[in-house]
């Protein structure tokens, strides 16, 4: 069943379109270059004039957006009802959505609704030689990367972490505007009610913006070894980062930083692995650095296998003297 329409969730972020969107549009379009595929974006939410502006030049055929004070906090249900509304009008083939907090919770209900396959926490997706989508995801503890295919149901739904692709200028097509009805709302029962919102304000620089990452493993091995990586980490002028051991272990306080399929990709211009063995699902979340350094003392670890230079030792004593050594 040959792909001719793929419809992209435009998620918004401050008020924008979250890069995740555009990188799934832009990965989207290398894959199907044909000029007889058409491409549509849904933007929801309230006060959203710039972002559907954003989306009329992102490279898309057809915008749908729907502008609803119902909408401007995340509502599952809400969201749901207006972007199966979408999926109706457009009959895409291939729905693409960021997993992220809020996508990681619409996928699945849609999929639910539509009674369609879904792939989550996608890493990739590709056509196999013989045209056919396989969507690439993680298994079995990130040791082998599994190939997902729905065949007899449309539309196949994958979500992607941010990161995972690069967003590239698309031509501006002046794509088409069509306004979801509202209304449809009304009857979707109000189950969730905001009694507040409120907003954290990062501490630290985010590891995704970050040109240096040092990131730690459960190697580290204690919340003191922990401090002298974070320390190493403001004397680079970068962000610390972790793999999810390091979060169990209660060195760090939340997921915020954590690298892989389960957290966040990066492409900083250094990434500096320390105690960490390498799993796949957590390379698939840095490999696209400019330059790896990996630390570890086993010299056969995974993390080896994707470094540009491999420094077999022990991490906590290496940090320590690259502290002393920097002052």
């Amino acid at each position: 069943m040959k792909i001719k329409r793929i419809l992209v969730y435009g998620e918004l972020e401050k008020e924008r379109l979250h890069p995740v969107s555009l990188e799934l549009l832009s990965k989207a379009k290398e894959i199907f270059p044909e000029s007889d595929v058409q491409f549509g974006i849904v933007v929801l939410g309230s006060g959203i004039g710039s972002a559907v502006a954003e989306a009329r030049k992102s490279g898309v055929d057809l915008v749908y957006h729907l502008d609803d004070d119902r909408l401007s906090v995340f509502h599952p249900e809400y969201f749901a009802a207006a972007l199966i509304q979408a999926v109706k009008a457009f009959d895409p083939d291939l729905l693409l959505m960021g997993a992220t907090y809020g996508g990681e919770e619409l996928a699945p209900a849609l999929g639910i609704r539509l009674k369609t396959g879904v792939a989550a926490h996608c890493t990739d997706i590709r056509l196999t030689k013989d045209g056919k989508l396989a969507q690439l995801v993680p298994a079995f503890g990130g040791k082998v990367i599994g190939e997902i295919f729905t065949p007899n149901t449309r539309p196949q739904i994958a979500s992607i972490k941010p990161g995972m692709f690069l967003a590239s200028p698309q031509e501006d097509k002046n794509a088409s505007l069509s306004t979801l009805d509202g209304s449809l709302l009304n009857s979707v029962p109000n189950r969730i009610r905001v009694k507040g919102v409120n907003r954290k304000e990062l501490s630290s620089l985010p590891v995704e913006k970050a040109e240096v990452v040092v990131c730690g493993g459960y190697g580290i091995g204690s919340m003191e070894h922990w401090s002298s990586l974070e320390k190493l980490a403001e004397k680079l002028g970068g962000a610390v980062a972790c793999t999810r051991p390091a979060i169990d272990a209660g060195w760090v306080r939340d997921e915020s930083s954590m690298i892989g399929t389960s957290g966040k990709s990066i492409r900083p211009k250094v990434y500096i692995g320390v105690g960490i063995s390498g799993a796949t699902h957590h390379i698939c979340g840095m490999k696209d650095a400019g330059l790896i350094v990996s630390i570890n003392s086993d010299p056969n670890a995974e993390c080896f296998t994707v470094s540009d230079f491999k420094v077999t030792g022990d991490g906590n004593m290496i940090v320590r003297n690259l502290l002393e050594a920097l002052g």
